[in-house]
């Protein structure tokens, strides 16, 4: 009989020492730690590359630039008439108030309307202080004129620097009157 006890004992041992094991197994792949990042009083600042005014800029825009500086629209740009090339020397101007040298990129970010059937080309240079053009100009032109460059690519600004945004818009001479089209531009700041 204490052949058998000592077995039982024996048996109940690792039983208990197997069960012990899932209970640690099972207790360690469930555990776990936490941290935690903490954002507190985070504030809008200014922005250092803004919008300013161009010799255009408030013939071109009724409400002016954002009170941030960092959003203008064109809404009152007069009718093109048909076969005409309109410039717009500074349409507006953008701004280096920043004390580091910013690259600024401006890209196509949308063109709506019926550009296609009556306008031949519109151009957008960015102008600099030195009156040379600042990156590539960007070129919207029909389908059927060729292929269309939809960014500056990144143009470094020094600071303090001031250049002026071109606009010219070429209406196709078989344009019909009242067509439109809409165009969205991104400027960028790195």
């Amino acid at each position: 009989m204490k052949l058998n006890t000592l077995k039982n004992k024996k048996s109940l041992k690792i039983v208990t020492l197997l069960v012990s094991s899932l209970i640690i197994a099972t207790v360690a792949a469930d555990s776990y730690s936490e941290l935690f990042m903490h954002g507190s009083s985070i504030t809008i600042g200014t922005a250092s590359v803004t919008f300013t005014n161009g010799g255009n800029t408030t013939s071109l825009s009724s409400a002016g630039i954002s009170s941030a500086g960092t959003e203008v629209t064109f809404n009152t740009i007069p009718a093109i008439e048909p076969g005409a090339t309109v410039t717009y020397e500074e349409a507006v101007n953008i701004t280096n108030g920043a004390t580091a040298s910013k690259d600024v990129t401006i890209d196509l970010y949308s063109l709506t309307g019926d550009f296609d059937s009556n306008f031949d080309y519109i151009n957008i240079t960015m102008i600099g202080d030195n009156s040379t053009a600042q990156g590539n100009s960007i070129e919207i032109v029909s389908s059927a004129s060729g292929s269309n460059v939809t960014s500056t690519g990144a143009a470094p600004m020094a600071v303090g620097d001031v250049w002026a945004v071109r606009w010219i818009i070429k209406a196709k001479t078989d344009a019909t009157p009242a067509e439109s089209f809409s165009i969205s531009l991104k400027v960028t700041v790195a």
